[in-house]
C-alpha cells in the first residue's frame, strides 16, 4: 500500500537548507585543516542542492520565497582558452608533509584566489567544465556524480566509471621531475566546487554561518613547500581567447 505523503512546511525546507550549508561550511573545513577526504562528505549535499533526480526538482527551486536563489550569479574560477588541448583546472601544486612529517607528500590543493572568480548562470557554471586532459573533460555536476554515487559520498560501489577511475588515480595529474605524479586531484576540484558554492550563496545573504578561507597560508598550516600555479591552458591557437565556465 503506497503511503501518504505529507508536504513540507517552508520553515522545514529553510532549515534543511541551512543544515546543507553549513554541513557544506563543516566538510571544508575539514579539508583545509587536513582532513582532506572528508571533502567527500560534500558530494552528496551538492548533489541534493543542484543534480536533478528521476523525481522532483533540485533543492534550490523549490526553496521559500525568502531564500530565493538568484540564478544569474554563480561563482566561477574556470576560464578554458579556445581550442584548448589541456585545462588543468582550477587547482595550485605543492607540497605537504606525510603522517611521520619526513617525507613531503606533492598533492593539489584548489585554488582561491579571488582574482579567478567572475559571475555566470547557474546553469552555465554547473554544466561548465572544470578539467579537461587529453580529450577527456569533467563537468562539474558529472565530478559530484561520480564521487557522490561511486566513491563513498553517498555510495560505494565496487568498481568506478572509467573516468573517474582515471582521475583518482592521477592518469590526469602532472608528473614530477621524479617521475612521481601529484596526488588528489579530484579532492582538490571538490574543494574547488564547494569554494564557489559557498562563495554563491555568501553573495546572496544565505549562509546561515560564516564561511571563512584564506589562500593556504593560515589554514594549510602545514605546507612545506611554496606553492605554484597549475592551472594551465594549452590550446592550438597562436592568439588564446577564453570561455568562462
Amino acid at each position: 500500500m503506497k503511503e501518504n505523503k505529507i508536504p513540507k512546511t517552508d520553515q522545514e525546507l529553510q532549515e534543511n537548507f541551512n543544515d546543507h550549508l553549513s554541513d557544506l561550511i563543516l566538510a571544508a573545513n575539514q579539508y583545509d585543516a587536513g582532513k582532506r577526504r572528508h571533502i567527500k562528505i560534500a558530494s552528496p549535499i551538492l548533489r541534493t542542492l543542484f543534480y536533478k533526480q528521476r523525481y522532483g526538482d533540485i533543492m534550490i527551486k523549490i526553496l521559500p520565497e525568502e531564500s530565493a536563489i538568484d540564478f544569474a550569479n554563480f561563482a566561477s574560477s574556470v576560464s578554458i582558452a579556445d581550442d584548448a588541448i589541456l585545462y588543468g583546472g582550477p587547482v595550485l601544486n605543492g607540497q605537504v608533509p606525510d603522517s611521520d612529517f619526513k617525507k613531503p607528500k606533492k598533492i593539489y590543493l584548489p585554488l582561491f584566489s579571488t582574482e579567478s572568480i567572475h559571475w555566470i548562470s547557474f546553469e552555465h557554471w554547473w554544466n561548465g567544465r572544470i578539467l579537461y586532459v587529453n580529450g577527456e573533460g569533467f563537468k562539474r555536476w558529472e565530478l559530484v556524480k561520480y564521487m557522490a554515487n561511486q566513491d563513498g559520498g553517498a555510495h560505494e560501489d565496487l568498481a568506478l566509471g572509467e573516468k573517474y577511475s582515471k582521475l583518482k588515480r592521477d592518469l590526469f595529474s602532472l608528473e614530477d621531475m621524479n617521475g612521481g605524479h601529484y596526488k588528489e586531484l579530484n579532492l582538490a576540484l571538490l574543494r574547488q566546487i564547494v569554494h564557489e558554492t559557498l562563495l554563491s550563496f555568501d553573495k546572496m545573504n544565505l549562509l546561515p554561518e560564516t564561511y571563512t578561507f584564506s589562500e593556504h597560508d593560515s589554514n594549510f598550516s602545514n605546507n612545506t613547500a611554496n606553492f605554484s600555479i597549475s592551472q594551465m591552458n594549452l590550446s592550438k591557437g597562436e592568439a588564446q581567447t577564453f570561455k568562462y565556465y
